[in-house]
């Protein structure tokens, strides 16, 4: 019996504001299997950092269902500080043949 498919959301944190020059900034990915409790601590962490929570579980589901993915880009003055995407990803799923034809039978002497 194989593994059951499942899907599960991906929310990625890249920040665009480099607060020391000579590093890149690391983006942050974690991953949910329900949608509303990532939104839920999507809005936990917003407010503990004082961001206001301009998302809601309904605008990023219609944008997942029609796109495949929820961007936001969070803006303060002008400046772009860091974009928030969401996108679904597939848990467990069917494995391929990877476009490998069978091995072809040897021949007989």
């Amino acid at each position: 019996m194989g593994a059951r498919q499942q899907l599960i959301y991906e929310v990625r944190i890249r920040p665009l504001v480099q607060a020391n020059p000579f590093e890149m900034p690391e983006e942050t990915i974690t991953y949910f299997s329900n949608l509303k409790k990532a939104i839920e601590t999507i809005h936990t962490a917003l407010g503990a950092q004082r961001w206001p929570s301009t998302i809601n579980y309904s605008g990023v589901y219609r944008n997942l269902k029609s796109r495949g993915k929820f961007r936001h880009v969070f803006v303060v003055e002008g400046v772009r500080y860091f974009e928030l995407n969401i996108c679904t990803r597939l848990l467990n799923p069917h494995l391929t043949t990877l476009g490998i034809d069978e091995m072809p039978a040897p021949r007989r002497k």
